[in-house]
């Protein structure tokens, strides 16, 4: 049985985004490397309602947002990355997470052009990488950290 799904985000998952998005922990390696303003979530919020290339993910048994899996356009290069709210953490989700976007999404977009970069420091994303079988491209630098960019396998 599925532990996650695809969904709409809707108006009542605010509160579950902007605890993501005002997380210390979960946005330590996400955009500013800090928790976002009430101001910067809810233009994100607002923003992530029209995406079409980066998913919402649902808990299957609570209707929960766990988090957002799948391909943002950042620094003029498509990037695919995933995020989880820190009570799901631990439980498997990413990987499924990721399964499923990169399924959908490889029907519509190429993924060898795809850039996936994971920090140095990031060892939970590094273990996803790593039971997902993506292979280290090259290492890489970004504005606040190093590391290494990876290839989806799909």
């Amino acid at each position: 049985m599925d532990k996650i799904v695809i969904s709409q985000l809707v108006d009542s998952d605010r509160s579950a985004v902007f605890d993501l998005l005002q997380n210390e922990q979960t946005m330590r390696f996400l955009g500013p490397r800090r928790p976002l303003t009430d101001a910067e979530a809810e233009v994100w919020f607002a923003n992530e309602q029209q995406a079409e290339t980066r998913f919402a993910f649902r808990s299957v048994e609570t209707n929960e947002i766990v988090g957002f899996c799948g391909i943002t356009l950042l620094d003029a290069e498509l990037d695919f990355g995933y995020f989880i709210r820190q009570k799901f953490w631990g439980k498997g989700l990413a990987s499924l997470m990721c399964k499923s976007a990169i399924f959908k999404l490889a029907q519509s977009i190429d993924l060898t052009q795809v850039k996936v970069f994971i920090a140095s420091d990031n060892v939970g994303s590094q273990k996803v990488a790593h039971k997902l079988g993506w292979q280290i491209k090259c290492v890489a630098k970004n504005e606040f950290e190093s590391g290494h960019l990876y290839q989806i396998r799909a």
